[in-house]
């Protein structure tokens, strides 16, 4: 039985005709990941029980989670590290409790004096009107991560300044982008048991998690994040690397390309305001159906005025929907990748011709750049077009661009999943490569 059987929810999906609700509207009750087990089956499928359970209580420091039964490690603690921001929260609830940005701030080596106290690093609300110059930097590159001591630095924060939490209390599931170098996973496991004293840990791929989120154990996940996008194809809950599609192109390229729109015709942007081209990004773009005729509609029926923080207007008019074009002409950006459409269309003619008409009606849209107006519709017509005889669909979440998140969240509250929790003495006795007998 799939896990969309028992919950869905609220996916609609993109085909012929009006979008479609998959499922029923359940109740907010329904909604609290909390109660779950696994189903025999060659990838044991997570099956939901309904019940009328209540929201979970918040972690207590009376007993450890080292104290507890490994069944018992429900109230751990789930974090999405991804390139422009940074979701966490206790599992059992449908949405993070914390997002903040995955960019840190250095002083600048004429503010930090030799000897002095001050912070290396800020994080999160710190860099807010700080009291010394920073240079921001982010220690994500395209997903992975280049900067493990600024990665710790993000975690210290969140957990202390955030969630208010002694890490030593809690299991942490942590997400991990597909096709990583494996050296990720035994540097979480490193910082997770040396430094935070973590009684235990997972690692789970973020495009497993996505699908999670969708109530699926079989999907082609189609993931749009800031700083890369993948097309991973999974079947019984086990993503296929060999036919994984990675395009290093995504939600910062869209903001980048955007800016340069927007100062080719007269306005002035820089780097230092990239948060307010960001923000134009999210409340004034979108994805035109069809770009040639989107072309011919008047721009006086596209112009819309957006007020910059000092007060000033600006007008914006056709780039609002020709920014996102790069996503099916990455040329425009200078990329020789393929277009995200003919990427997802790429790895599902590389699987055999039954997973292949199973992966067309579950394609998973997720990721927060696909929260663009029409993005969904776009992707849906463009695939429509090349493979007409196919009929595949599109499927969206309205939360997915938190969509990794939600899915660890349902991974750590199912009863069957606590075994596969690695221990902080099991890593003590056997060392990072006990790693791969748990997380997989």
């Amino acid at each position: 039985m799939a896990l969309d059987s028992m919950w869905a929810p609220q996916a609609a999906v993109i085909g012929d005709g009006p979008a479609k609700r998959v499922g029923e509207q359940v109740s907010p009750q329904t909604h609290i990941l909390q109660t779950a087990s696994l189903k025999d089956g060659p990838a044991k499928r997570a099956v939901w029980v309904r019940c009328n359970c209540s929201e979970p209580e918040e972690p207590t420091n009376s007993r450890t989670v080292k104290d507890k039964p490994k069944a018992e490690v429900t109230k751990a603690v789930v974090v999405d590290l991804g390139t422009g921001y940074c979701k966490c929260g206790f599992a059992g609830l449908p949405k993070p409790t914390h997002n903040i940005s995955t960019t840190v701030g250095k002083p600048y080596m004429e503010t930090a004096k030799t000897g002095d106290n001050r912070k290396e690093t800020f994080v999160g609300r710190e860099l807010i009107n700080p009291e010394v110059r920073l240079k921001l930097l982010n220690p994500l590159r395209h997903g992975i991560i280049v900067d493990w001591d600024s990665v710790q630095d993000i975690w210290e924060y969140l957990f202390h300044q955030e969630m208010k939490i002694a890490p030593e209390e809690h299991a942490v599931l942590v997400s991990d982008p597909p096709l990583s170098p494996h050296t990720n996973r035994e540097k979480y496991a490193e910082m997770l048991f040396e430094t935070f004293n973590t009684p235990a840990m997972h690692i789970a791929y973020q495009s497993r998690l996505s699908m999670y989120s969708y109530g699926r154990t079989s999907g082609l996940v189609v993931e749009v994040g800031h700083g890369v996008s993948y097309v991973v194809p999974i079947y019984e809950g086990y993503p296929l690397p060999s036919i994984t599609g990675r395009l290093d192109y995504a939600g910062s390229d869209l903001t980048a390309y955007l800016m340069g729109l927007m100062n080719n015709s007269g306005k002035r942007f820089t780097e230092d305001q990239i948060g307010i081209v960001e923000d134009i990004k999210k409340k004034c773009c979108f994805v035109a159906l069809d770009p040639i005729e989107e072309k011919k509609i008047p721009a006086t029926e596209h112009t819309i005025q957006y007020i910059l923080p000092d007060g000033k207007e600006i007008q914006l008019c056709q780039e609002r929907f020709l920014c996102a074009e790069m996503f099916f002409k990455p040329s425009l950006i200078k990329s020789m990748q393929l277009g995200l459409h003919t990427q997802t269309v790429s790895c599902l003619n590389k699987c055999d011709i039954a997973l292949k008409r199973d992966l067309m009606g579950n394609i998973l849209l997720c990721g927060g750049s696909t929260m663009l107006s029409g993005f969904p519709n776009r992707l849906q017509k463009e695939l429509s077009s090349m493979c007409p005889n196919d009929s595949p669909q599109v499927n969206v979440l309205p939360e997915r661009d938190t969509a990794v998140w939600t899915g660890g969240s349902i991974l750590a509250s199912l009863q069957g999943f606590q075994p596969l929790w690695v221990h902080r003495f099991e890593y003590q006795e056997h060392g990072p490569f006990f790693l791969y007998r748990r997380c997989f």
